[in-house]
């Protein structure tokens, strides 16, 4: 058994959504399992919020946050100062008292992020569970930390003056130590990609709902349609509920909404008077809803929305939704496309598209196998995203953590992840250079398209047709006669494979003689890069290789001359056309400048290459 400290920003019940509600599911259970466990929270309180009862383990809501009447605070310096030293003491009465064997770090945006140094300076494991991108923006809202972060000169005058003020200045590199338990594979991407630091032990730890909260459906044949339709995540400009009052419109006179969310009374405002103007008054019900009171919500409705359109760390409520059998039609964007797909458990259509989500919704009404299909196949789904294997995962983290064996930690998969099927890849062999804004040559058929990323290796229908193949780190060899393709594009699959140059090889393989091979990478010496190294190495940013420019899977990159000699044993290289930025006439103009030695920095590459 350990000691565990959390430590958080809200905590229930005052909170503003899924990310608070899920360390209370965890710090709870892992009290239940027999570990000693204490919060330590901001002490902001949320207005017309009742107490309830109180957890069966200490709560302390003290550490005071850069937080003021519902926005982010910057207080003068001098007033930073005392927030600082505050927080610094209440958090070493805890460590003093308490003494934690690990510390889980949980929601730190508008807390001191130097608490953290604290703990580290200490020598307390921590484990942080990172549920959506403050690790990206918590320097924007910590303003004594970012005083002293953003560049060397303000770095060297931070470690001069925190022992003359007596609170740490300098923020550590939060990546070097700990575990990161990212929610989900996006969240990781984006965190990676955009923050400060490197994180080189950064598991998924999928959330999971309260199954007791949110018990089976009835089996039987659901309700005849009755156009209640239901919102219940956050208001918030970014969620789309713009979009879903406008596809109100759209409905039958008959379609009501009710928006059970809780948000900023600004953003509550604007959102009735939108609904005034869109003639909706009658058909939209604003309330809040207690968390108890979910279930009942999501049974008594039709169908539920979830039409977010930035890109969600993950999205809980269309799980609530499903395990209730309720049809869920989403946007997908962000984590929730991890378990989002689209036809099996939900309908899913594109961000913004109010007659999109109007025809989808309209779907439903008039198709009631489909909604039959939806509510089992939905119900599936969340019932393998539970919060007991959640906290089996956490707990197993907290423990390595605390034992210093996190060096040898290993997670079982996620039960949704493991069961998945597999499904081929939408890959159209014309549109090979679309995405990249290129049309190299007149690939012939049969056309063989390979691309990384797919969930595992998926054959098409033969050489007499085009294929598609999803390449993955183990692949050792393709699935194809000798000679079987005119023509293949590559595009990502060289940087996912354990052997490139055995895939190569393979290549040269399966491409008929005078066959043309167009290779698509993108290029690790780019200009972008290169001025982001720079821009890096000014604010002392501890990025790895990885995060500059690389997509989640890749094994490495390549420039210019690295690809060339790995193509070279096996193909002769015909042709070489760099790729520039933006879209369109941009990309066009970008790339026809890149010619000579300018063609190194492009921010692409693509080769045509026939066998040797």
């Amino acid at each position: 058994m350990a000691r565990i400290l959390t430590l958080t920003n809200w905590y229930p019940p005052h909170h503003f959504g899924g990310y608070e509600v899920l360390c209370d599911d965890v710090t709870t259970r892992l009290h239940r399992r027999g570990h000693q466990v204490e919060v330590l929270c901001g002490a902001e309180l949320l207005p017309e919020v009742p107490e309830g009862p109180s957890p069966p383990y200490p709560v302390h809501r003290r550490l005071r946050m850069y937080w003021r009447d519902g926005l982010p605070w910057t207080p003068e310096v001098g007033e930073q100062l005392a927030i600082e030293r505050a927080n610094q003491r209440q958090l070493e009465e805890v460590l003093d008292r308490y003494r934690p064997d690990v510390v889980s770090v949980w929601h730190m945006g508008a807390l001191s992020l130097n608490l953290l140094t604290t703990v580290r300076r200490r020598g307390i494991p921590m484990v942080y569970a990172i549920c959506d991108e403050w690790l990206i923006y918590g320097l924007e809202l910590d303003p004594w930390s970012h005083r002293w972060f953003t560049n060397p000169l303000r770095r060297a005058a931070g470690r001069v003056a925190g022992p003359l003020l007596g609170v740490p200045t300098v923020l550590p590199d939060l990546g070097a130590e700990g575990c990161f338990c990212f929610l989900s594979r996006h969240t990781r991407r984006s965190t990676e990609a955009a923050s400060p630091w490197s994180y080189p032990i950064d598991p998924i730890v999928y959330p999971g709902i309260e199954r007791s909260m949110f018990p089976p459906p009835d089996p039987a044949e659901p309700p005849p349609w009755g156009w209640n339709l239901l919102y219940t995540s956050r208001l918030d400009a970014r969620k789309g509920v713009d979009t879903l009052l406008r596809a109100l419109t759209l409905l039958p006179e008959a379609a009501t909404l009710s928006l059970l969310g809780r948000g900023e009374p600004a953003e509550r405002a604007r959102l009735e008077a939108l609904a005034t103007e869109l003639g909706l008054a009658e058909r939209v019900r604003f309330e809040p809803l207690a968390r108890a009171d979910l279930a009942q919500a999501y049974r008594s409705h039709d169908c539920f929305i979830f039409p977010s359109e930035w890109p969600e760390p993950f999205g809980m409520v269309p799980l609530e939704a499903m395990a209730c059998g309720t049809p869920v039609v989403a946007t997908g964007v962000g984590g929730s496309g991890e378990f989002l797909l689209n036809g099996v458990n939900c309908l899913l259509f594109p961000p913004g598209d109010a007659p999109a989500l109007a025809e989808a919704i309209t779907r439903l009404a008039t198709d009631r196998a489909l909604c039959r299909a939806l509510r089992a196949q939905g119900w599936v789904a969340a019932d393998q995203f539970d919060v007991e294997w959640t906290a089996d995962a956490y707990e197993a983290c907290h423990l390595a953590a605390a034992e210093h064996r996190l060096g040898a930690l290993e997670l079982p998969p996620h039960p949704f992840i493991a069961a998945r099927p597999d499904h081929a890849l939408e890959i159209q062999p014309k549109q090979a250079f679309a995405e990249v804004g290129a049309s190299l040559v007149q690939l012939e058929r049969p056309l063989l398209s390979l691309r990384g990323g797919g969930d595992g290796p998926l054959a098409g229908p033969g050489p007499e047709r085009d294929s598609t193949f999803g390449v993955t780190e183990d692949t050792k060899e393709l699935p194809y006669a000798d000679g079987a393709f005119a023509a293949i594009a590559c595009q990502g699959a060289l940087e996912r494979v354990a052997d490139d140059r055995a895939l190569v090889a393979e290549l040269a393989r399966v491409c008929r003689p005078g066959g043309t091979v167009a290779f698509v990478s993108a290029n690790r010496r780019n200009a972008t890069i290169a001025r982001a190294r720079l821009v890096n190495f000014w604010r002392g940013w501890h990025r790895s290789a990885a995060q500059y420019g690389g997509a989640e899977g890749q094994l490495r990159q390549y420039s210019w001359p690295e690809l060339e000699a790995l193509l070279s044993p096996h193909f002769r290289i015909v042709s070489r056309l760099p790729i520039g930025w933006g879209q369109g006439a941009k990309q066009r103009t970008t790339a026809a400048a890149l010619r000579g030695p300018l063609r190194s920095v492009s921010r692409a590459m693509v080769i045509a290459a026939t066998p040797r």
